[in-house]
């Protein structure tokens, strides 16, 4: 039981100590950002920035799947279309939401 214990409060204090922890993108941050294309406080050109400067980012693990995916969406979220403003529209990003917070 003690060595249980031990290990235990060491592997706790590893994982604290992991300084991947605080910095490993949430999928709620790729939500925050698409709502704030929707709601006009945060421009596509900036979050595609955002977007690749992730990827340019050697010190982020990006483990999670959905993460990656809507991460690299977004790095093409300023580009334009021939027959509107932009590729992805609102709509477009109305359903990413829905989709990340179904998966």
């Amino acid at each position: 039981m003690k060595r249980t214990i031990i290990y235990l409060i060491l592997m706790v204090v590893i994982k604290e100590g992991d300084s991947t922890l605080s910095t490993q993108l949430q999928r709620i941050d790729i939500i925050h950002k698409i709502s704030d294309i929707l709601a006009g406080n945060a421009k596509r050109d900036d979050v595609s920035e955002w977007a690749f400067n992730i990827f340019d980012d050697d010190s982020l693990r990006l483990e999670d799947p959905v993460v990656l995916k809507y991460l690299k969406l977004l790095g093409a979220v300023d580009l334009p279309s021939s027959d509107r403003d932009f590729l992805y529209t609102d709509d477009d990003l109305r359903h990413w939401i829905t989709e990340i917070e179904s998966q």
